[in-house]
């Protein structure tokens, strides 16, 4: 246990440390608010065009806004913890720097239990900071009322429960996200190289877009459909559609593979990180 913490605590100082983390972190939140900043403009554009304003059409809201600067910055973060956290450890393999911790008297699964415990922890940050980069945009451009349509109200935020299910949908991100982040760990002990890591990991994350017809009703089962930004079942895409007035965007249908998603990524979460700690256990460094 002893080895755990020190392992972790050094790993947490790089975390900390490295300016392509930093830089990352900085990237999603201003990925999530430009995004929101170019949607008030473009809508700004179409209203002196003669398209309709506020009254009139459903986007002009805080909440579906909100939901799109999430997804937006979402597809960078998805993207950002394959690469940082995939292709991290064979470029530390090759380098040699891995040989450092090791000699310290940490035991190989001391070392990748706390590479395990950062791959949960650096999703969750950079998904912070896109919330916090999307909601400040949001707030900054539109108002967060009941959304309207020609003048009449289309959709009521009480009734409707239109931020409970945007709400909903962004904690039913978190378990396909832990589970890419263990994943992306996993994928990193099992190839030399960074770039073959990276590569059968964007893969798998993007197999159920690819093969979604083939999949058909057993796609959820496979975490990386139900990631936020790159899944094809998407809980939050179909939220943020719903919020900007397009009733047919969340089918009660849906519901179903929204209890699935509670459920199915956790033993693709348990399975990696066992998988991780079990590889690198007989990895060469």
């Amino acid at each position: 246990m002893i080895g755990f913490w020190r392992a972790f605590r050094g790993e947490l100082f790089l975390l900390r440390k490295r300016r392509t983390v930093r830089w990352m972190h900085l990237g999603v939140f201003f990925v999530a608010a430009l995004f929101v900043a170019g949607s008030r403009l473009k809508l700004g554009l179409l209203h002196v065009a003669g398209a309709g304003g506020p009254e009139n059409v459903g986007a002009w809201n805080f909440w579906p806004q909100f939901g799109e600067g999430v997804r937006a910055g979402m597809f960078l973060v998805e993207i950002a913890v394959l690469l940082l956290l995939a292709g991290g450890l064979p470029s530390e393999i090759r380098s040699g720097a891995i040989r450092d911790p090791l000699s310290r008297r940490i035991s190989r699964t001391a070392y990748t239990s706390a590479r395990c415990l950062i791959g949960l922890i650096l999703p969750l940050t950079l998904y912070l900071f896109v919330l916090l980069g999307a909601a400040v945009s949001a707030g900054l451009f539109f108002d967060a009322g009941d959304i309207m349509e020609d003048g009449e109200v289309l959709l009521s935020i009480a009734d409707d429960k239109v931020a409970h299910h945007l709400y909903r949908s962004m904690l039913h991100a978190f378990p396909p996200l832990l589970a890419l982040g263990l994943f992306s760990v996993w994928m990193s002990t099992v190839f030399r190289t960074g770039v073959a890591a990276v590569g059968v990991g964007l893969g798998v994350v993007l197999a159920p877009t690819l093969l979604h017809s083939a999949l058909g009703a057993h796609a959820p089962w496979l975490f990386t459909d139900l990631l936020p930004a790159l899944g094809p079942d998407s809980f939050l895409e179909r939220t943020a559609g719903y919020a900007a007035g397009f009733s047919d965007a969340y089918p009660y249908e849906f519901d179903e593979v929204v209890k699935l998603g509670w459920i199915t990524p956790w033993p693709a979460l348990l399975l990696a990180g066992v998988g991780a700690i079990l590889m690198f256990r007989r990895k060469p460094v």
